[in-house]
Parts: structure tokens; sequence; C-alpha cells
């Protein structure tokens, strides 16, 4: 199995016009530091599929060691990556088409992850996280997953330890922006046809009910304003998912109200999810509601994007 070569060409996400059946991702990027979540990391990105002629590479980064500024530094560490290469290549034998690299860089994390995925062309990055912790906490404004979903232009897969399987109850949440179209679009890449994919829509309500509360309305209108609210995001989702369904694509629509971040966190619950699709635009490099739900989901969580962010 050949070693690709860096390329500085970039593809998009996703190609423009309606969505027509592509499977997988053509460039995944994979961060390790050789931990217990690195590995079920790099377990998962084995899981998904990849698309023909595909590019699978493994990136570790390290600060110099012992005061070098040159490769010194790094040479203890590519034993351990070519280890890990050497697995993956096991693993795609079978996939002769698919080309497999080691990337090793020295630095920063997080500026080196973001140069490599420009310099690969990556759709796909994939990272470990800890399980979530009781009680949840935020994450920290140090915190590499944080700083990696915030940084990198390419879409983010946060993996948690657990068993890895193909995954089965895929779920997205959507506001009917191109992002969030986007998002889906990408999941549907990475769980094909037949498994059912979740499509989760939350009406914000709030405002309107606390003026009508407030001006002492009776609790009828308010339920009433929430109910027509909820029946005309089914309109919409009904809508947005035409293209989809077109193709044969199994889609469950599912609305909810109240705040967005909750909503979308107890339907993945209540649901049993064990991937959630989220949105960030390209030049939004910080979203509270990405960064909650990446502390507080108990399942993998796919953050799609494309473009470049702003700097952190």
């Amino acid at each position: 199995m050949r070693t690709q070569e860096l390329s500085q060409r970039a593809l998009p996400l996703l190609a423009a016009g309606l969505f027509r059946g592509q499977r997988g991702v053509s460039r995944l990027l994979v961060g390790t530091d050789f931990s217990l979540r690195s590995e079920f990391a790099l377990a998962r990105a084995l899981r998904l599929p990849l698309g023909q002629g595909g590019a699978f590479s493994v990136l570790h980064v390290t600060p110099p060691l012992d005061g070098h500024d040159g490769a010194g530094g790094v040479v203890s560490c590519e034993r351990c990556l070519r280890k890990a290469v050497a697995s993956v290549c096991r693993r795609l034998r079978h996939r002769v088409d698919v080309e497999v690299q080691e990337v090793l860089r020295q630095g920063d994390a997080v500026e080196a992850a973001s140069v490599a995925s420009r310099e690969l062309g990556t759709e796909l990055v994939v990272l470990g996280r800890p399980h979530v912790t009781y009680p949840v906490r935020e994450l920290a404004e140090d915190s590499m997953v944080r700083r990696m979903v915030r940084r990198l232009g390419a879409s983010v897969l946060v993996v948690v330890p657990h068993p890895v399987r193909p995954y089965a109850r895929p779920l997205v949440a959507v506001d009917f922006s191109r992002e969030s179209r986007r998002a889906l679009e990408l999941m549907l890449r990475l769980c094909p046809s037949p498994i059912p994919v979740d499509v989760l829509h939350v009406v914000d309500t709030r405002e309107e009910e606390a003026l009508l509360r407030a001006s002492g309305a009776p609790a009828e209108r308010w339920l009433l304003l929430r109910q027509e609210r909820e029946h005309g995001a089914r309109v919409a989702l009904g809508r947005f998912l035409a293209p989809y369904r077109e193709t044969g694509r199994e889609l469950e629509v599912r609305v909810r109200s109240g705040e967005p971040g909750d909503g979308i966190l107890a339907e993945a619950a209540e649901r049993g999810t064990d991937v959630l699709a989220v949105a960030m635009s390209g030049t939004e490099a910080r979203t509270p509601l990405t960064e909650r739900v990446l502390a507080r989901a108990g399942c993998d969580v796919l953050v799609a994007r494309q473009g470049r962010p702003t700097a952190s």
C-alpha cells in the first residue's frame, strides 16, 4: 500500500447541488497521542466508510524534546506512529485503492493539525474525547477538543470511549441553514442506506411564551403558540428532507420545543443516539451550543463545517 504524498489541493466538503448519494469520505485524518481515547478514535475511523480512492492519514504532533528544535526532538515518537499506521494498513489490506499515510509534526498540536488538514485536503478529522463525568463540566478554554473544533477548517468527529460498532442510531440537529444541510449530507455519507437517520429541529418559543405570560394571557394561548410553531417546523422539515427521501433514504422527523441545546441533548439521550451531528459555520470560531453539546453528549459528536474558521 503506497504512502500518499502531501497535497495542497483542497476539495470542498460536498459537491454543489442536490445530494446524489455519495458514500463515505475521501480524505480522513485521525489524530493520536497514543492514549486509550486515541485508540478508540482510530478504531472508530476504521469503521467509517471510505470512498473509492480515499486517503487515510494518522497524525501525531509532538513538542520538541530535550530542547531540540529540529527532527531530533520527534525521533522517539516515530516508532509508535509507524506501529499505528502498520495496524491501519493491516485493517485496510482489502482496500488497495486507499492510501495510508503517517504524518508526524512538531509544535503546537492544534496549529499543526490545522496545517496538516489543509495540506491533505482533509474532509473529516477524527479525535478522541474522555467520558463525560458527572457533575458535567463545560469544556475548559484550553481544552484540546474545544481548540480543535474552533480552529480546524474541516469537519470534526469527536469520539467517546465505548464499544466500536457501526453507527445504528444517528441523529442530526438542523436549523434549516446551509450548514445544517451539510451536516445532514455528511451524516448520510457516514451512515449509508439502509441505516435510518433521525432529523431533529428544536423550536424555541421561550421569548414569545414569556411575553404572553407577562401580559396575563391564559395558558391556552402559549400552548397554542407552541403547537402552531411545532406544526410549522414539521412542514418545513418535510420540505427540507424531500430531496433526500427521493433517493430512498429513510429519514425520521423529530420536533421538540424549548432551549435548543437542552432539546438536542434530551433527544439524543432518549433515543439512545450513538452519533449526533451539529453544524458550525465556516466563519464562526465560537459556537456556545456546539461546545455545550460536545461537553455534555454521551455519544460521538460530528461537527460539520466547511471553510476556514476565524483565528481563535
